[in-house]
């Protein structure tokens, strides 16, 4: 179905009333909405998934403020599930671009909103190596690429555009990841970004960087709770992998609030298994988010809340389909699951 179509049978449902209907009837479930990082430049156009512009976030929260809903903490949502149409921000990662391209709106409205933090690029201050290639890929006119990385005994020549972008994504990672130091691998990623004549910074601004200590702290006084997002952004299967991976995200997440307080979690990339449920418990976890689309029931299981993903390319028709339980209803008719 083309999204022409598509918005004007959601324009039709919400003139004849079927979104106040459904929002009626879906009144008990939680609404969690969940939103990544900020555009300083065209990584909207990259990834409008993972990269909404700062006007269009302005544009919802001011939408949030106006509407029905009830703008309440992910813990207050779960722990009073009688209260109609409550609505729960979330964000993942921690972008740079949530203080310094979003800050002031987050610190105008004052929503209740949980960041689930990774902290190792947190720490380091360096881009995310595999989001940052992916944009050099993306963006570059380059017909070619040699990447030879100083120490490590093997080089890299590529015919660009790239068949499998991914791969070579991966493969870009996996030399670059061979050296020790973080500074060192910085280096070799700005190296790779003049060759294919990308810039990586944006008005004297890094681009694909995560908040740092400082930033973290200013938004924790405009209502933003810090949470848990693994240390280098992976949920390993193996009990000990996953423990150390939490252990390592809370002791860093531990300068800004009590370690007792950490017991919220967010699945990396949405990645989990049956088997993460048991080792999240032993881990201190009391409750997870998922990137499974639709409204969160009232008894469901909370290591496995589903939300909401907003996006620059998701139309506002769209998002109310979602938050009114709409699109929820479409699916369980059609018998669509995710």
């Amino acid at each position: 179905m083309s999204k022409k179509i598509k918005l004007t049978l959601l324009k039709l449902a919400e003139l004849f009333g079927v979104f106040a209907l459904c929002r009626y009837l879906y009144r008990n479930h939680l609404r969690v909405l969940c939103y990544h990082g900020f555009a300083y430049a065209d990584e909207h156009l990259f990834r409008p998934k993972l990269f909404m512009t700062p006007q269009t976030f302005q544009a919802r929260l001011k939408y949030l403020a106006n509407s029905r809903y009830q703008i309440v903490s992910l813990s207050e949502g779960l722990a009073h599930p009688e209260r109609p149409l409550q609505l729960a921000l979330t964000m993942d990662d921690g972008w740079s671009g949530t203080a310094e391209l979003v800050g002031d709106a987050l610190a105008l409205h004052k929503f209740p909103l949980m960041l689930y933090v990774t902290s190792y690029y947190a720490d380091k201050q360096i881009p995310v190596l595999n989001v940052a290639v992916s944009y050099l890929l993306w963006k570059t006119t380059a017909s070619a690429l040699h990447l030879k990385v100083p120490g490590v005994d093997a080089s890299l020549d590529a015919s660009l555009p790239a068949p499998d972008a991914a791969a070579l994504v991966r493969q870009i990672c996996q030399m670059i990841d061979q050296l020790p130091e973080a500074a060192s691998r910085a280096e070799v990623l700005y190296q790779l970004a003049e060759q294919l004549q990308v810039s990586l910074h944006q008005q004297g601004r890094p681009l694909f960087r995560l908040l740092d200590a400082d930033e973290l702290r200013r938004l924790q006084q405009a209502n933003v709770e810090l949470q848990l997002h693994t240390h280098r952004h992976c949920s390993p299967l193996d009990a000990v992998a996953l423990a150390a991976e939490i252990e390592q995200n809370r002791q860093w997440l531990a300068q800004f609030t009590a370690p007792s307080t950490l017991v919220h979690f967010c699945y990396p990339s949405g990645e989990y298994q049956p088997a993460h449920l048991p080792l999240l418990q032993q881990n201190g976890v009391q409750t997870a988010t998922t990137t499974h689309i639709g409204l969160h029931k009232q008894g469901s299981d909370v290591l496995q809340i589903r939300r909401i993903l907003d996006g620059e390319d998701v139309h506002w028709l769209e998002l109310e389909a979602e938050l009114s339980g709409f699109s929820d209803l479409v699916r369980r008719v059609l018998g669509v699951a995710n």
